[in-house]
C-alpha cells in the first residue's frame, strides 16, 4: 500500500553555501589564471635569460678564439715582415756592392781596353806607315803639285822678273834632283832584288820529275803562355811552288819536327835586325818608359836557331 507524504525542505542555507562556494571558485579561478600568467612570464623571462646568457657565452667564446687566432697570425705576420725587411736591406746592400764592383771593374777594363786600342792603333799605324804616309802626305803633294808648279805671272818691275825666274828655275832643279834620286834608289833596289832572286832561283827548268831541289823553309817556335806551351809555325817559299807542294812540304817538316825533335841553339842577332827594331821602337810614338821597357825585353831575350 502506497503512502504519499508531502513535506517542505528549506534549501536556503544550501543555496547560500553554494553561492559562497561560487565566489571562492571564482577567486580560485582568478588566482589560477594569475598564477598561470605569472608562471608563463617567469618561464619566458627565464628562457630569455638563459638564451641571453648562452648567446653571450657563445659570443665571448668565439670572440676569444678569433682574438687568439688574430694574435697568432699577427705575430707570424710581424715576424715575416721583419724577416722580409731584413732580406730587403741585405739585397739592397748586395745591389749597392754589385753596382760598386761593376763600376770599378768597368772602369778598370775600359782603361785597359782603351790602352790596348791605343797600342794596337799605334802598331797598326807603324805596320801600314807607308800606306798612311802616302794617303795623308803624298796624296796631298801629288794633288798640289800642279798648283806648286804653276808659273809665276810676270807682273812687276823689270829687276824683279829675273829674280823670280831664278827662284822658279831653282825650284824646278831641286824637284828634278829629287826625282832623279828616287829613280836611282828604285833602280838600285830593283837591281839588288834581281841579284838576290838570281841567287835563289834556278836558271834552268827541271829536266826530270825526280830531280832534287833545295827549298828554303823557315821554322819559328814561340811560347804562347806562362806554362811553357810552344807554338810552331812553318813558312815555305811561294816562288815556283803551287799550293799542293807547299802543303806537302809543311806536312813533311811538321812530321820531321815531331819525330826528330829539332834542337835549337842560341845564336847572336843580326845587327841590322837590331838597328831596324830600335828604329821601329823610336818611331812608334810611345812614351820613353815603354820604349825603354821594350828595348830591355828585346836585349834580354835569347834568340835561337836550328
Amino acid at each position: 500500500m502506497s503512502h504519499h507524504f508531502d513535506c517542505v525542505i528549506d534549501t536556503s542555507e544550501l543555496a547560500h553555501e553554494v553561492s559562497s562556494v561560487k565566489h571562492h571558485v571564482d577567486a580560485t579561478t582568478t588566482a589560477v589564471v594569475g598564477m598561470q600568467a605569472a608562471v608563463i612570464k617567469a618561464q619566458k623571462e627565464g628562457a630569455d635569460r638563459v638564451c641571453r646568457n648562452v648567446n653571450q657565452g657563445f659570443y665571448a667564446m668565439i670572440h676569444s678564439q678569433i682574438s687568439q687566432k688574430m694574435a697568432t697570425l699577427q705575430s707570424k705576420v710581424d715576424a715575416q715582415l721583419m724577416r722580409l725587411n731584413q732580406q730587403r736591406k741585405q739585397l739592397q746592400a748586395i745591389r749597392q756592392r754589385m753596382q760598386h764592383d761593376y763600376m770599378m771593374i768597368s772602369a778598370r777594363y775600359t782603361k785597359l781596353f782603351n790602352g790596348l786600342n791605343r797600342n794596337l792603333r799605334q802598331r797598326v799605324t807603324e805596320l801600314d806607315r807607308p800606306v798612311l804616309n802616302f794617303a795623308t802626305t803624298e796624296t796631298d803633294k801629288i794633288i798640289n803639285r800642279g798648283n806648286q808648279l804653276v808659273s809665276v805671272v810676270p807682273i812687276g818691275q823689270g829687276e824683279t822678273i829675273k829674280t823670280s825666274q831664278k827662284v822658279s828655275a831653282s825650284n824646278l832643279k831641286r824637284r828634278a834632283a829629287q826625282a832623279i834620286e828616287s829613280i836611282e834608289r828604285f833602280t838600285v833596289s830593283s837591281h839588288t832584288l834581281q841579284q838576290i832572286t838570281d841567287k835563289i832561283l834556278l836558271h834552268r827548268s827541271m829536266e826530270t820529275p825526280t830531280e832534287k831541289l833545295s827549298i828554303p823553309v823557315c821554322i819559328m817556335e814561340s811560347n804562347i803562355d806562362a806554362n811553357g806551351n810552344v807554338q810552331s809555325q812553318i813558312f815555305v817559299s811561294k816562288i815556283g811552288l803551287n799550293q799542293e807542294v807547299e802543303n806537302m812540304i809543311e806536312t813533311r817538316v811538321s812530321t820531321s819536327m815531331r819525330e826528330n825533335s829539332f834542337e835549337w841553339t842560341q845564336s847572336p842577332v843580326n845587327p841590322e835586325v837590331v838597328n831596324y827594331f830600335r828604329q821601329m821602337v823610336m818611331e812608334s810614338g810611345l812614351d820613353p818608359r815603354r820604349q825603354q821597357q821594350i828595348l830591355r825585353m828585346f836585349e834580354s831575350n835569347k834568340f835561337e836557331t836550328l
